[in-house]
């Protein structure tokens, strides 16, 4: 029997093209990055069958096998974060360089999961421009050689298959149930994914002695094979764990099957070729899309990369990747250590090097103007929550003096992160005090919240009792005069999202629809009346879903690509053509609840385009939001504060 398996490497090779073609926004790609999905039923299948040989004739030992695991793995990756650190503190913008030291930090600690799960987030960078995302399915892997060995060598063999089984099962139920509670956690933790690895270590603990079973592995492969290229490029529709389990089972029948279709044939040797490097090429290939993603990200003019410029940065990722390969991952792990101790010893220390130094970059390199003091752009760019963190409401609202500028406010701030950002103006400007009541993504409409990806039906359920007791609360507090309502509304009449509507005290989850997101709006705005309340709507700014802060700071910092001037102002056009829906919205708004909607775009914008910056200060935080001190600079130069209590009525 062949020691090499050219369709397992043939299945890596396929895995990883799945994978870049994904990140080079291949049209025909529909799931990519379900490759990764067929690298854990293969890293299950390989490291679990390797542990059962050596702990089966008497010869594990856990030095060995960990110094092994090192020896494959970290040469190839410390080169390739060593380099991406050098390149990424060129590119990155202060707040990405901040995150990647994060990332760098965890990459090396085997723990890049936990970091990028506490990356994500309403308020969190963009995922495409983190360089070192990728490393979050490496830390599950990495997880996983930590623990499978102790679980093998301490638990009776007897019971290998029975408790792989039983944990494939929990994890995959913990997968299900988290999918719809939890997605982020169930995208980036091990308990949530160890059942795809469980699915591979399941074909190396097991043996096919049924000729009933056989026969239908048999008549199943194909339809296998079939579901691996089809399901990446046609994915079914419904929850990801769906689509994923189709290709881990789909690759456990072709790894069970071991057909001789794909021994020694020109695809599948293909494959193989591209799969013996599949390790380096998987290392190498984001961080060439990130931080392309990272140029584009801090010039308007460019707008999103082109097919032309996609198929070069893939090419550039193949070439380093093959070299990578080439002249560190298979020379070093050809190579006999005489010392291990000593090679582990070193591994070590290059670890705290990597970690370290990012560090210490940051700490010692200051971002200065032409002759002016330091200035942190992280900060000026930091998330603008309002008051305080706790403000981001979780259930109901009630007083704290971190949500208040006053102990009797009388006015209230309602809405999402787009009532947030105007907390810091209004608390500088408007007398009387200010309460804040906000959730993101939560906008003021009772009885009605969005469902979309991590905001799940029960965070839909909170943000309708939320809504309800921001209403309490008002009834509760007459000294509160002026409410000050605040959303993108956007999301109410996205069809990709879905919404629960409460009628007649019955929640259903329904399509989108800007008529029903009307009549909840109308609605709400009459509620807060018959409290004796004044009401006024605050406009979003002007955005067009590009990012101007990145390019406000490559601007400050003179960091412009071969001297080019840039323009980091919005595009009228541009902007009105992207925000028509909302525009038609609040008229309608108007119309209906005989409300004024206060609009910045008069003070910001002329015939042809938008400011984001105002006597040096930059106004955006990120894609559509104030930054802190944008807020207040704003707030202030068109006197918000008036303009609300002129309109409140």
């Amino acid at each position: 029997m062949k020691t090499f398996r050219t369709d397992i490497q043939a299945l890596r090779g396929l895995a990883v093209l799945l994978v870049i073609l994904q990140h080079a926004r291949a049209d025909f790609i529909g799931a990519g990055y379900l490759g990764v999905d067929i690298f854990f039923v293969i890293s299950g299948y390989l490291i679990t069958g390797m542990l059962a040989k050596d702990i089966g004739r008497g010869s594990f030992r856990f030095a060995s096998f960990y110094f092994r695991r090192a020896k494959r793995l970290l040469p190839a990756a410390y080169v390739t974060f060593a380099a991406t650190a050098l390149a990424a503190f060129f590119v990155l913008d202060a707040s990405e360089w901040r995150d990647f030291t994060r990332q760098l930090a965890g990459a090396v600690s085997f723990t890049g999961n936990f970091v990028l799960l506490h990356q994500t987030g309403y308020f969190e960078g963009a995922a495409a421009l983190k360089p070192l995302l990728h490393v979050w399915s490496l830390a599950i892997e990495e997880q996983y050689y930590l623990l499978l060995p102790a679980a093998m060598a301490l638990v009776p063999r007897r019971f290998w298959f029975v408790g792989n089984l039983l944990l494939l099962g929990a994890s995959f139920a913990l997968c299900a149930a988290w999918a719809f509670a939890r997605p982020e956690a169930a995208f980036y933790l091990l308990p949530t994914r160890i059942w795809e690895l469980a699915i591979g270590s399941l074909a190396a603990l097991g043996t096919v002695r049924s000729d009933v079973l056989r026969a239908w592995i048999a008549r199943l492969f194909l339809p296998a094979l079939a579901a691996l290229v089809a399901i990446p490029v046609w994915p079914v529709p419904g929850p990801d764990f769906v689509n994923i389990a189709i290709v881990c089972v789909a690759t456990l029948l072709v790894i069970v099957r071991r057909h001789d279709a794909l021994q020694d044939r020109p695809i599948p040797d293909a494959l193989a070729k591209v799969g013996d490097a599949s390790y380096s090429l998987y290392l190498v290939h984001w961080p060439v899309f990130a931080l392309l993603n990272n140029v584009y990200a801090g010039d308007p003019s460019f707008g999103e990369p082109g097919p032309e410029v996609l198929a070069a940065a893939t090419v550039t990722a193949l070439l380093l990747g093959f070299a990578l390969y080439r002249y560190v991952e298979r020379p070093v792990r050809q190579l006999e250590f005489r010392y291990p101790r000593r090679w582990m010893a070193a591994a070590v220390g290059a670890s705290l090097c990597l970690a370290l130094v990012p560090f210490t970059i940051a700490a010692r390199t200051s971002t200065r103007q032409a002759s002016g003091p330091a200035v942190d752009y992280a900060w000026l760019r930091r998330d603008n929550v309002g008051f305080d963190d706790v403000c981001d409401g979780y259930r109901r609202l009630e007083y704290t003096q971190r949500c208040s500028n006053a102990r009797q406010p009388t006015t209230l701030v309602w809405g999402d992160s787009f009532a947030m950002h105007l907390v810091p103006g209004l608390a500088a400007t408007m007398r009387g005090g200010i309460l804040q009541a906000t959730k993101s993504a939560c906008g003021p409409l009772l009885g009605l919240a969005q469902i979309h990806q991590e905001y799940t039906r029960e965070f839909a359920e909170r943000c309708l009792t939320f809504n309800d007791s921001v209403i309490a609360h008002l009834a509760a507090h007459p000294e509160i005069r002026t409410v000050v309502l605040s959303s993108p509304f956007y999301e109410y009449f996205d069809p990709a999202r879905r919404m629960l509507h409460v009628v007649d005290g019955h929640a259903r989850i329904v399509e989108p629809d800007a008529a029903m997101a009307l009549d909840a709006l109308v609605a709400t705005i009459a509620r807060i009346r018959t409290l004796g309340r004044r009401v006024a709507i605050v406009a979003p700014p002007p955005s067009t879903g590009f990012d101007y802060s990145h390019c406000l700071e490559r601007k400050a910092r003179n960091r412009t690509l071969f001297g080019r001037f840039i323009d980091c102002n919005i595009p009228v056009a541009q902007y009105h053509a992207s925000k028509h829906e909302v525009f038609a919205f609040l008229q309608q708004v108007r119309t209906r609840a005989d409300v004024e909607v206060v609009s910045f775009d008069p003070f910001l914008c002329d015939e042809k385009e938008c400011r984001t910056e105002l006597g040096g200060t930059f106004l955006y935080r990120d894609e559509g939001h104030l930054s802190n001190d944008g807020s207040v600079a704003l707030a202030k130069a068109m006197h918000l504060d008036a303009l609300i209590a002129q309109a409140a009525k």
